[in-house]
């Protein structure tokens, strides 16, 4: 008898112990509900220290303050700034908030086609900067501190899994495969910008996932092979047995097989704030303001600048507003709220140890895959003095208190936890023991927020009557248009998303969707649609339901 009874009051315990785990799960779910739904405000005041901003190439940029109105004389700027008379409203054709990599993306699209020989009137030379739009760059924070200046630089897809997945979720192979080679073609679109912007340190890299469990490896081989009947151009080989595997990549025998394909990698920071430093040199007409945050935008009765941008420093009135904040976009644009949220990611730059090997001068980069989750790892060139780069190393999202719940629905990059920072810094050392060694040094630790959507695709294009702040419905043609747009959501794939997203919105405010454009520095030829998956990317109600962050529960 006193075994039944010992028996019935362990299983007892143990449904009590899974009515309370699960009670929890609950309250932690509605909790992140409740995060998600509320929103973003603005952008912390005092962030962690990125690695990537230290020795900033151009710091005359990072606190610039606009002082005047555009194009203002120096006579005019001594008054001081636009908020001197509240009354007053400066008025200029595009205000971009956000000074990221979005950002300067599409205001080099707009700058350079507005500038084209094909956009001049009969008579008008070159350097002639008539008819060249007004831009106005608006950033909370320092130029470039959010989201570009905290990701890992790497310019990766992992085709075969992204392919896998956007069959199941977009039901159409050849949509799929549209969206994949899109995201593939940001390294030679990089690679182009980064030849005239060296400190940007863009370049292809070999990459390699690293699977540490047998489950996990075998659905990704069986990804790769679906992928090579309909995309045989893509070149991925499986690696797998303890011999030439472990022997290439330098990894012991936690590493059950291997997965490598091509990538690239770079200094997102300097190549942004090195495009941004070239443009202000050579298009008077664009302004940016640092330390200046949006607390709104409201339309007005104007027919020709129909939106109002609030900040602290004054009014402005714009023909177009641009949102380019990713994750924090829906301070401004409520209806996105439960359909784009931060999520809290973290990143360290660590020295290798002195026996790491084999030595890849920059020229390879490693994601370490377990279970629901990954890190990812890039290095950067040897040093002048012959030193191998430093790895830079971020990830560990299911690895903070609460398995990742307690990361979502965050947008305050101005801390660090420590269970992901714990699991970082020994993440590596684990794979590559005994090609690790001592000596090996945390060189910094951070974090930054991520924007994702419940569908996990980005919102590129105009915002629809009833969606934005507006009244009025797009009109392509910055000069002549109005609209207000956006590009934002990567989802934590910003790197091969973000680049030519702001291309194809800067060509959409432009109002050249179907033109033939010329292609340019980091901007592909022809007709948008060609190219770039409007479609399925569109802002629209249909589209909403479908990015609710309640549909990520079915993700998998």
């Amino acid at each position: 008898m006193g075994a039944v009874i010992s028996h019935l009051h362990g299983i007892y315990t143990s449904l009590t112990a899974l009515i309370r785990t699960l009670s929890a799960l609950n309250a932690r779910y509605g909790a992140l509900l409740e995060r998600v739904h509320a929103g973003p405000f603005l952008p912390v005041e005092k962030p962690t220290e990125s690695f990537w901003m230290r020795h900033p190439p151009f710091p005359e940029m990072g606190d610039v303050v606009w002082d005047g109105a555009p194009s203002a004389s120096a006579e005019e700027r001594e008054g001081g700034g636009f908020g001197e008379d509240e009354e007053e409203e400066v008025e200029v054709d595009v205000v971009v908030v956000g000074s990221g990599i979005t950002g300067v993306s599409a205001v080099k699209t707009i700058l350079e086609l507005s500038s084209s020989p094909l956009m001049k009137t009969e008579g008008q030379g070159n350097d002639d900067q008539r008819g060249i739009p007004k831009i106005m760059v608006l950033e909370a924070r320092q130029l470039c501190s959010g989201a570009t200046a905290r990701n890992g630089g790497h310019i990766k897809c992992a085709p075969h899994e992204e392919f896998a997945r956007l069959r199941r979720t977009l039901g159409d192979d050849e949509r799929a495969r549209k969206v994949v080679r899109l995201q593939m073609r940001h390294l030679s679109a990089l690679k182009e910008v980064g030849e005239r912007m060296p400190l940007g340190e863009v370049r292809e890299v070999e990459t390699v996932d690293l699977f540490l469990d047998g489950d996990g490896f075998e659905r990704a081989r069986g990804n790769v092979d679906e992928l090579r009947g309909w995309m045989p151009e893509v070149d991925v080989r499986v690696w797998e047995g303890e011999g030439e595997m472990r022997e290439k990549f330098g990894v012991n025998r936690h590493v059950v097989g291997a997965i490598s394909y091509q990538a690239g990698a770079l200094w997102p920071y300097r190549l942004v704030t090195s495009l941004w430093h070239d443009l202000k040199s050579k298009y008077p007409s664009l302004t940016i303001s640092t330390h200046t945050p949006v607390s709104s935008i409201t339309p007005n009765a104007s027919t020709a600048h129909p939106y109002t941008i609030h900040t602290p420093r004054g009014k402005i009135r714009a023909r177009h507003v641009l949102h380019a904040t990713n994750a924090y976009t829906g301070h401004l644009v409520p209806a996105l709220r439960g359909c784009l949220t931060g999520v809290l990611g973290h990143m360290t730059a660590q020295k290798p140890g002195k026996d790491f090997s084999p030595v890849c001068h920059g020229g390879r980069s490693w994601s370490v895959m377990y279970g629901t989750g990954f890190d990812y790892v890039t290095q950067r060139p040897d040093g002048e003095d012959g030193q191998p780069g430093e790895l830079m190393l971020g990830g560990g999202l299911f690895r903070s208190k609460e398995d990742g719940l307690d990361q979502v629905g965050v947008w305050d990059d101005g801390r660090v936890d420590a269970f992901p920072l714990m699991h970082l810094r020994g993440s590596m050392a684990t794979i590559f023991e005994p090609r690790w060694g001592a000596e090996r040094k945390l060189e910094g630790a951070w974090s930054g927020i991520m924007g994702f959507t419940g569908d996990m695709l980005p919102f590129v294009g105009g915002l629809p009557v009833g969606i934005g702040n507006g009244r009025r419905e797009n009109v392509g043609g910055v000069g002549d248009g109005f609209g207000e747009w956006i590009a934002a959501g990567f989802s934590g794939e910003g790197m091969v998303w973000a680049w030519l997203s702001g291309v194809a919105v800067g060509i959409m405010m432009m109002g050249r969707e179907e033109d033939e454009l010329v292609e340019g520095e980091g901007r592909p030829g022809g007709r948008l649609g060609e190219w770039f998956p409007v479609e399925e990317v569109r802002v629209d109600v249909g589209r909403l339901k479908r990015a609710r962050l309640e549909n990520l529960v079915n993700e998998g």
